[in-house]
């Protein structure tokens, strides 16, 4: 202690005076000035009250430091624990003879005023990354000082994408990294981000003015419950760190979210096709079925068929079909397991339209506002007005979990993808008034995880992202895909592919820890086939799905695409299950560089997506530094256009980059023997389909397996002083064809794979 300063762990440092706590990373005092607070309402009169100010008490158990004030109303307990992260919450307790409401709990809050600081440098120089509320909100890493993203400013907008209201500030549901300046191996990145989030919707708040630094808080919203005299309230509870490197930050913040709230993350991406992207809710039962029987015509290896939107009566009519499925979804359900596949279908759970016999049976399963008007969630396909169901009554609680019991048991549906659900956490009045919105948003998710079972997948879509952990096994991390590129205005929640990529980069680093990642549908019909969609923009689609490594679903309707298109499909089935990785995050709103290290046993890459998200024709370099490559030869293959374009060691110059263009780039270390280069038949090159490679005297032997029957090409490097003897494939001879002769050979071999494969090069002695 040193006057009124206490020093803690080399990591705290207490303002015993002032109540102001100084945050210590590697002996850099990032934040200063940090206080906790909590926003109340009592006898209809708004206060707040702080752990700022003298009368702080503090005690120091082992790693945990608690700060404790309190007035007439309120005690405050600031606890904090200590490691190479540090955790924080605040518990908020009722002194008074009084109940009272909490509406908001900041359990982290610097204010430049008070003297609050972040120690990153100038903020204009800043980066902020900025995660929307749900699956279709937006997500990326802005620089400070282009200003805030300018959102359409509609109530509909406000409704779907703005829990909090309409944003002044740079704002980012439960978490933020903030990437300023400094030198690699320095700390010079901040991450603040809730861990936990079944009890309270929370964000994190930056406010800049001009060149100067304001404020930055992580807050916790009560939505006013009310707290009995001597009853407790805990925040969610935040972790604080810091490091030099923003996007690991991400991956290990994912990952503690995942083990506190128990992601479940067992199961492998399903693949599969659905309905929507073609039809768009015209669909009949027997388009279903055609498609179905075109997919085992072509033998393509797609588990799911998942019935979207359009099969029932109405937004909450569930359980009655409408005309265009006369035998009703249990016979839909049967033929297609009776074909070998597994049925899905979509439901909007939380969410009624008023013409619907629900609605009319139970008006008061509604949320209503102020005014005792029901609360309009969102407009169906631009025609309908969808109320919020009321997920706190004891009633709506029954009927959904009887709704989802019908149709898992009784029709035998194995997938749901159940959409709109932010609905069941919009703003209103509940039957139950101490449910905040997070918890009845996460008690309805709950019984339909209860209905359905354990075993069934449960794909989540416009949902509100973090309450969802532990409930859902995918999620659609970004907004529809579409047969444009471009939004038809700004805005990054419409459907366009452009939107629906920026958002599968921008939250990759959530596969595989807080769920499967969802990028939504593959679209790969061709431009004159109901379809705006150039080949570039297509193959980019296709690279970006393929990349991140999760769900992979068709949206194309298989009896009218033409053939060769089913190709493109082929090479990203089954998914590789791990997700590539974006470069450039927080340097580029837009990130250019998506890199996929691939790892064998038998051999390790790299996979480089180089996206060209202007709308001219461009020249791209590359350093292969800036890919994460250790020093050395590397030989480079341009996957989607087929062309060995040689060895390298320190740049790339890729001289016509086209527009929305992503070159998919191999680039694999030189070897001075004989090696398989790549393989075109996935888009990671042998990631998923070659499942050796190994030398059986003068022999290199490749065993292939992958399902579906597909035509492909296997690349081999050939060093000088090796000469090929015979090649073969399954036993039988097969010529090959030479692809370049520069300071080695490259050759090529051509064959249809079904289902598996042996291919061999024998070498004279």
């Amino acid at each position: 202690m040193i006057g009124e300063e206490v020093f803690i762990r080399d990591r705290l440092i207490l303002d015993r005076k002032e109540g102001l706590l100084t945050f210590v990373f590697q002996a850099k005092p990032l934040l200063k000035g940090a206080t906790a607070e909590v926003i109340y309402r009592i006898n209809g009169e708004r206060k707040s009250f702080s752990l700022m100010e003298p009368g702080i008490s503090y005690i120091v158990e082992g790693d945990l430091l608690n700060l404790s004030r309190r007035n007439l109303d309120i005690k405050l307990d600031w606890r904090l624990l200590l490691g190479e992260e540090i955790d924080i919450w605040l518990e908020v307790t009722n002194e008074s003879s009084s109940s009272f409401q909490i509406e908001e709990i900041s359990v982290i809050s610097l204010d430049a005023e008070n003297g609050g600081e972040v120690n990153l440098g100038p903020p204009k120089e800043w980066s902020f990354y900025h995660n929307g509320w749900q699956s279709w909100s937006p997500a990326f890493a802005r620089h400070v000082g282009d200003g805030l993203y300018v959102d359409p400013g509609t109530e509909g907008y406000r409704m779907m994408h703005q829990p909090h209201g309409r944003a002044k500030e740079f704002s980012s549901e439960w978490f933020t990294v903030i990437k300023g300046r400094g030198r690699r191996e320095e700390v010079s990145s901040l991450l603040l981000g809730f861990i936990t989030a079944k009890d309270q919707l929370a964000e994190v708040k930056l406010s800049v003015e001009g060149e100067d630094f304001r404020s930055l808080k992580a807050t916790c919203y009560a939505d006013g419950v009310m707290l009995s005299p001597g009853q407790r309230l805990f925040s969610e509870r935040l972790v604080v760190a810091a490091g030099d490197t923003p996007f690991v930050l991400l991956e290990d913040y994912a990952k503690r979210v995942g083990e506190e709230m128990g992601a479940r993350i067992q199961r492998e991406p399903p693949t599969g096709w659905c309905s929507w992207y073609y039809f768009y809710g015209e669909n009949t039962a027997s388009d279903v079925l055609e498609n179905l029987v075109e997919i085992d015509k072509e033998g393509l290896p797609l588990d799911y068929i998942l019935i979207d939107d359009g099969y029932q009566a109405a937004i909450g009519d569930w359980l009655s079909p409408n005309e265009r499925f006369p035998q009703g979804m249990k016979s839909v359900a049967q033929e297609i397991k009776a074909r070998g596949h597994k049925p899905g279908i979509w439901i909007a759970p939380f969410g009624v339209n008023p013409e619907s016999e629900l609605f009319a049976a139970h008006p008061d399963w509604v949320l209503r506002d102020e005014k005792e008007e029901p609360v309009v969630a969102w407009t169906h396909l631009g025609e309908s007005d969808i109320y919020s169901l009321d997920l706190s009554h004891p009633e709506v609680q029954e009927w959904l979990g009887n709704t989802f019991s019908i149709i898992r048991s009784d029709w035998g549906y194995e997938l749901f993808k159940i959409d709109f659900l932010f609905a069941g956490a919009v703003e209103g009045r509940r039957y139950n008034p101490k449910m905040t919105r997070a918890q009845a948003l996460r008690r309805g998710m709950e019984i339909i995880r209860e209905a359905i079972g354990d075993d069934a997948f449960l794909l989540g879509c416009g949902a509100p992202l973090l309450p969802s952990i532990g409930i859902v096994d995918g999620m659609r991390i970004g907004p529809d895909v579409a047969t444009n590129w471009k939004p038809l205005w700004r805005d990054l929640t419409m459907m366009a592919c452009e939107n629906a990529i920026r958002n599968s980069i921008a939250r990759s680093f959530l596969h595989g820890k807080l769920w499967l990642n969802d990028p939504d549908c593959l679209l790969v019909r061709t431009r004159d086939d109901e379809s705006e969609l150039v080949l570039n923009e297509m193959r980019t689609l296709v690279s970006i799905v393929g990349l991140v490594g999760g769900l992979t679903l068709s949206g194309d309707n298989f009896s009218s695409i033409r053939k060769g298109r089913l190709k493109y499909l082929k090479q990203v089935i089954p998914p590789y299950g791990v997700s590539a990785i974006p470069l450039d995050l927080f340097e580029n709103e837009m990130p250019r560089i998506f890199v996929l290290p691939v790892e064998r046993e038998w051999g390790s890459w790299l996979v480089a997506g180089l996206i060209n998200w202007e709308d001219r024709t461009k020249i791209t370099t590359v350093h292969l530094s800036e890919l994460g490559l250790p020093e050395g030869r590397y030989h480079v293959y341009n996957y989607w256009r087929r062309r060995y374009l040689g060895v390298f060691d320190e740049r790339l110059t890729l001289i016509r980059h086209q527009p929305h263009e992503t070159i998919l780039l191999l680039l694999k270390p030189v070897s001075d023997e004989p090696q398989l280069l790549t393989s075109t038949f996935h888009v990671t090159q042998g990631g998923v389909e070659v499942e050796d490679v190994k030398w059986e005297g003068e022999t290199l032997v490749v065993d292939l397996e992958k399902r579906g029957i597909q035509f492909g090409q296997l690349i081999f490097a050939i060093p000088d002083g090796y000469r090929v003897k015979e090649t073969r494939v399954n036993g039988r001879r097969r010529g090959v064809n030479q692809i370049a002769l520069n300071e080695m050979e490259i050759i090529g071999m051509g064959f249809t794979l079904k289902e598996r494969a042996k291919v061999e090069l024998e070498f004279n002695g």
